[in-house]
């Protein structure tokens, strides 16, 4: 039976000059599952993730958090906003210490920790996301993809259940965007509920367990990441693009130059693998 560790219940969002952001989200996320949020500019992906951790409270509707719904008060808050954690799209945005030992040390001091607890979780968060040797090092000398990967260990050192990306490899060249996406799998696979937005499809499509695609601040569709994507008419209707590896997939067994069984490949290995048979 699925666990779901986070859910909206006719959740909406309107912001204090009258635009309306969010309208009736019912979505529920499974537990330890990677997400993709897709879906245009302004179609409501990072209003939705600031709702998901407090930072802002619906106009109406709810957010449940592991069976429990959210209550806006200051204890409940630094409780979710603990388990939940947000790495915002601009890492400048989110960094303010003076060397990255510092930067990472911040949350977990906000916890009451022990010194012990505080130097264990940082150097492990460090670590995980291949900072470890930067540590004295200061902020303002870091590349962007070393930022980045900074304002991961951020919300890594309080140790949360979900960690949410905001678009996560914009203006990352290939390399940099692989090294990010590789640290998501290995967080993923410690059990932490990934949820990120993205326009790229290649990613949403190769990467996610499941997708959800926003447009006008609703969810426009959700399913798998082929059950999205083999959606013509949502692809138009929401301004999205096929993934290469589908639409030559789908290409060529149209076209019967394959046989496959039912496997439908999700990345050029596995596209790879039904060519060679």
């Amino acid at each position: 039976m699925s666990e779901y560790i986070l859910e909206t219940k006719n959740l909406s969002f309107q912001y204090p000059d009258g635009t309306k952001a969010l309208n009736n989200i019912n979505l529920k996320i499974e537990k330890g599952k990677k997400i993709s949020f897709i879906g245009v500019n302004g179609s409501g992906k990072s209003t939705l993730f600031l709702n998901f951790n407090g930072v802002l409270r619906p106009t109406k509707g709810n957010l449940i958090y592991k069976g429990n719904e959210v209550k806006y008060n200051q204890k409940s808050l630094l409780q979710l906003r603990k388990n939940i954690g947000i790495v915002f799209q601009d890492p400048e945005n989110q960094l303010f210490s003076a060397s990255v030992y510092q930067e990472v040390s911040f949350g977990a001091m906000n916890l009451k920790l022990d010194e012990i607890e505080v130097r264990t979780r940082v150097e492990t968060a460090l670590k995980n996301i291949g900072m470890y040797d930067y540590r004295e090092k200061a902020v303002h000398f870091l590349s962007y993809g070393q930022k980045k990967r900074v304002s991961i260990a951020d919300i890594l050192v309080m140790n949360p259940e979900i960690i949410v990306f905001d678009e996560p490899t914009s203006s990352l060249d290939p390399k940099h965007a692989r090294q990010i996406i590789n640290i998501f799998n290995d967080i993923n696979e410690k059990g932490i509920t990934v949820i990120l937005s993205t326009h790229d499809v290649e990613l949403a499509y190769s990467w996610s367990d499941y997708i959800f695609v926003m447009k006008n601040g609703e969810i426009a569709k959700e399913g798998t990441p082929y059950e999205i994507f083999s959606d013509n008419k949502l692809i138009e209707e929401c301004y999205l693009q096929k993934p290469l590896i589908l639409e030559v997939f789908e290409a060529l067994n149209e076209s019967k130059k394959i046989s496959w069984n039912n496997s439908i490949p999700k990345n050029k290995e596995e596209l790879f693998k039904i060519l060679r048979k």
